[in-house]
């Protein structure tokens, strides 16, 4: 009998290790596996950072185009990339043969060497967002934008799986582990000849934690541990929407007037340049084009027809006949009242492309936000962007004062007082 308990205990401990070795093995996949935070936060670096170079697409820009780019690179492809975004000259040094075919075949232009300038967290993230692109937006009714599908891991694997995976696992150990407590039970009772009494699940977890209040404890803590750390995670994402797109009572397409017909952004948001807000365009600049367009197909043409009912003009005898009327919109962007910010800053001095933080509007066919806009995400910016002060003459003494320290390191905006709180802050 004594033998058969000891077999039992070690198939016992074979089996836990077993299963602590899957469960591990299952929250380290977990773990590492990018989650759709850290592929969003991957999007906003890339168009922070990449898009002027890059695109998603097979379309070279002034680098190749990244569609299918972890099938191209060398297996496992999240390790190359991450050492060529890094330092891609660090990596053709290194005698990479697949990096130097990319730079030769690129005329010898060099990537930016972002070693310094990302951490190895936004590296990855990145390569999370590259690998796992935005599928395209489809138009739905009322102008509103959709998308299909949910997040998914880079080997294709939805997060929710990978959740309900690791509960399984743990619903498996529970259960095997009161089916061979009880049987090792029933057989050193049957032993000494005392009947075995079943408490059932609930009583006999109540005795369980009343025999191992340590193990209790020490379980609680790191529940509430998690706890604590996943709720302020939930309590700072409150109110931060980025993809908020509401409807709007004209759907003004940009993908159409900013994509297909390159209308600059200047053009209709003047104040960006020259003031703090840039400003919604009245409708009398709508009609600087709307006059002799009045759309090429039934669903442009009955936006069209609202632009016209608000400044009163009637296309059929080409003069305002009616009386104008205000168009409410839908507020996109909202900065709390104790934030400053000043569009002129950084697009005439700063060199900011509006991309930054506004995303890729030419292909938005709804105006949507695209950044966070919390202080960190500001913060993070400021210390990554290096300032394009030459030329500038907004900055020409401190540039000159700066550049006879080092003339090699790029100056970041963190660096000029972009970190003081009175620069935002009133």
């Amino acid at each position: 009998m004594n033998k058969l308990i000891t077999k039992l205990q070690k198939s016992l401990a074979a089996f836990l290790a077993f299963v602590f070795a899957l469960v591990f093995t299952t929250i380290t996949y977990a773990a590492d596996a990018p989650s759709a935070a850290n592929i969003a936060e991957g999007g906003k670096l890339f168009h922070a950072n990449c898009a002027t170079c890059h695109s998603l697409g097979s379309n070279k820009v002034t680098g190749p185009g990244l569609q299918g780019v972890t099938d191209r690179v060398p297996a496992p492809y999240q390790d190359w990339m991450f050492k060529w975004i890094k330092n891609n000259a660090a990596l053709r040094k290194s005698g990479d043969a697949y990096a130097n075919k990319v730079y030769a075949d690129n005329n010898g232009v060099a990537m930016t060497v972002f070693d310094g300038t990302l951490t190895d967290d936004q590296i990855k993230n990145i390569i999370a967002y590259v690998a796992n692109p935005p599928k395209e937006v489809a138009q739905t009714t009322g102008g509103e934008t959709s998308t299909t599908g949910s997040a998914k891991t880079e080997s294709g694997v939805s997060d929710k799986w990978i959740v309900l995976l690791i509960i399984g696992v743990l619903l498996i150990i529970i259960t095997v582990l009161r089916t061979v407590r009880k049987s090792l039970l029933t057989v050193a009772n049957e032993k000494k000849g005392i009947p075995t009494v079943d408490m059932g699940f609930w009583k006999g977890t109540i005795h369980w934690i009343k025999t191992h209040k340590v193990h209790f404890a020490v379980i609680n803590i790191f529940l509430f541990a998690c706890f604590v750390t996943y709720g302020w995670e939930y309590l700072w994402g409150i109110d931060v929407t980025p993809g908020y797109h509401p409807s709007q009572p004209i759907n003004f397409r940009h993908d159409v007037h900013a994509g297909q017909n390159g209308i600059a952004c200047i053009y209709c948001h003047s104040g960006a340049e020259k003031g703090k807000v840039a400003g919604i365009p009245t409708l009398n600049v709508c009609m600087n084009c709307h006059k002799g367009i009045q759309g090429s197909n039934p669903d442009f043409q009955k936006e069209i027809a609202k632009v016209y009912d608000a400044v009163g003009w009637d296309p059929q005898k080409a003069a305002y006949t009616k009386a104008p009327h205000p168009v409410k919109w839908n507020r996109v962007h909202v900065l709390p009242d104790f934030a400053y910010f000043n569009h002129s800053q950084h697009v005439s001095v700063g060199k900011l492309d509006c991309k930054n933080c506004h995303g890729d509007v030419a292909s938005f066919t709804t105006d949507q936000q695209f950044a966070p806009l919390t202080m960190g995400w500001c913060i993070d910016c400021h210390r990554q962007t290096p300032v394009q002060m030459q030329g500038n003459g907004y900055y020409t003494k401190l540039h000159e004062a700066l550049m006879k320290q080092d003339t090699s390191r790029k100056v970041t905006e963190a660096e000029m007082g972009g970190l003081e709180c009175g620069k935002c802050h009133y």
